[in-house]
Formats: structure tokens, C-alpha cells, sequence
């Protein structure tokens, strides 16, 4: 069997890459006091090049948690980032009518709206001369889906976002533009970028925001330059992923030395293994408790 690499890691050399969502943030941190165990562990990636950081590719909010928790050690699956296939989540606008969500933008210093069509809008993007698009299509009618098919009408409208051109004002920009739709819309994450798509599961969404690709090698100077880009928008997919593992938590609250943290995990896995407790499935797995 072809176990995840998990390892006990200092709090201290875990670095996000994205904000954290207070929303989600809190609730955790609550229920963390009281629960016995880790459930799912957080997934890091090295920096490499004698850099014994390590960059948190997804659970942001729960090794959050456990910094406020004073916790000095969280139980990590550890990947390599080459191996891991990054993707981009964005976002459906609901609860918010598209006209006042472009005058919303407008507020915001150093992000230029200009009117474009689908075709040129993505690929404006793809060049990276602007940080996102909104598309909103046509208008609903009587249940009908808008006609927004990328193959069969570039001309359908979106709103590009330009700005400067550094990755760190960039960077900056995207996070004031998620804060302020979150202030006053409800959003939802969808892998598409056609908001027909999108209007399928919400019929009420307004406006679809698309967002760049990100390569890893911009994802790990991100966090080496200490910013984030918002929550949601990264999607990293794992050859294999650990869950469920209920690691107890006593062990990683301990001022036990690590060395002895890790030793206790090794015979802690070797254990499971033997009486036959880890599975791992070969198959994509839909869980509904989560």
C-alpha cells in the first residue's frame, strides 16, 4: 500500500499561502478545545533549497486554529509540489444584483473596469494583464439557460479587472476585491468559468468572478513573501490524500520533544497497518459526512 507521508511538524514552519476565513476560523477553534482528536491533516509541500518552512497547500483554517490554540505541533500529510495538480476555484455571486456589485468595484483604488467580450476576456487573463473577470451573460428566461457557451458565442460580455502589473500589487487587489463582494453578496465555488454553468445549481447567480491559474512556483513565493491570495481560490488535487485519521490529540498538545512526537506517529501507523484499518480507495469517493 502506498502510504501519504505524515509527519508531526512545528506550527512555527507551516506558512499560508491564502487568508484564512474567520467565518470558519472560529467555529473550528471551539470545537478544537474539545475534541480528542485530529480528524484530517492539513497537506504542506517543502520550499526546498535548505528552507525547513513548509508552505500549507490546504487547511489554512485548521493550522490557524491551532496557533491560537497554542498547540506547538500539528500532524501533516507532506507532498511534493510537482506531483500535486493545482487547479483554480471561482466564484458565483448570489444575493447581490450585478449592478451594484459593479458599482462596489468601482470603490476600489488601482483596479481599472473595462467591458470586453468572453473570448478576450480569458485571454487577457490567461496573460496575466488582469486579475480577474466577471461574467454575467444574459438574464435568466423562464428557466432557460443563458447563452453563454464559450464554443458558440465569444461575443457574450464580461467585465475584466486590470491593475498594475507586480505580483504583490496584484495580489493585494484580488484580496480587496473577494473582501468586498463577501461583505454584500453570498458566494459559492465552482470549477467552471461559464456562468450557465453556474446558474444550473444557482439560478439567482448574478455574476460568475473568474480568476487566474496560478503555477506552484507562484503560490510558494506568495508565501515567501509573506502575503496570501484569498481563501477559495486555490484547488490543490493529491495522488493520494489522508483522512479520517483521529490522531489524538493529547499526543500533539504535549511539550513532549518532537523526535518523540514522531516516533510515537511511526508506531501509531505501523499499528494500523497491521490490524488492517487504513484503506485506501482507488476510485473518486463521495463522503457525505463531512
Amino acid at each position: 500500500m502506498n502510504l501519504p507521508d505524515l509527519r508531526i511538524l512545528p506550527l512555527e514552519h507551516l506558512v499560508p499561502h491564502e487568508k484564512t476565513d474567520p467565518r470558519r476560523v472560529n467555529p473550528l477553534l471551539e470545537r478544537l478545545k474539545s475534541e480528542s482528536v485530529l480528524v484530517n491533516p492539513p497537506i504542506v509541500a517543502p520550499f526546498g533549497r535548505n528552507d525547513l518552512r513548509f508552505v500549507v497547500l490546504d487547511g489554512a483554517n485548521r493550522t490557524s486554529a491551532f496557533r491560537a490554540l497554542g498547540v506547538p505541533h500539528i500532524l501533516a500529510q507532506v507532498v511534493n509540489y510537482s506531483q500535486v495538480q493545482l487547479n483554480t476555484w471561482h466564484h458565483i455571486i448570489t444575493s447581490c444584483d450585478f449592478e451594484t456589485l459593479i458599482n462596489q468595484l468601482h470603490t476600489i483604488e488601482g483596479i481599472k473596469l473595462s467591458e470586453d467580450d468572453l473570448m478576450s476576456a480569458r485571454a487577457r487573463l490567461a496573460r496575466r494583464e488582469a486579475i480577474a473577470y466577471i461574467s454575467y451573460g444574459e438574464a435568466l428566461n423562464d428557466g432557460n439557460q443563458a447563452n453563454q457557451d464559450s464554443d458558440n458565442n465569444h461575443a457574450s460580455p464580461a467585465i475584466v479587472l486590470c491593475c498594475a502589473d507586480s505580483t504583490g500589487q496584484r495580489t493585494e487587489l484580488l484580496n480587496q476585491l473577494v473582501e468586498l463582494y463577501e461583505g454584500c453578496s453570498k458566494v459559492q465555488r465552482t470549477t467552471s468559468d461559464n456562468i450557465a454553468d453556474a446558474r444550473q445549481s444557482y439560478p439567482d447567480a448574478s455574476a460568475l468572478v473568474v480568476f487566474p491559474r496560478y503555477e506552484p512556483a507562484e503560490i510558494l513565493d506568495i508565501a515567501r513573501r509573506g502575503q496570501h491570495v484569498p481563501a477559495g481560490i486555490t484547488r490543490h488535487v493529491l495522488p493520494v490524500r489522508a483522512l479520517r485519521l483521529n490522531y489524538p490529540m493529547d499526543i500533539l498538545r504535549s511539550d513532549e520533544p518532537l523526535a518523540r512526537k514522531q516516533g510515537h506517529l511511526t508506531e501509531w501507523i505501523y499499528e494500523r497497518v497491521q490490524s488492517r484499518r487504513v484503506r485506501a480507495y482507488s476510485e473518486p469517493t463521495v463522503m457525505f459526512d463531512e
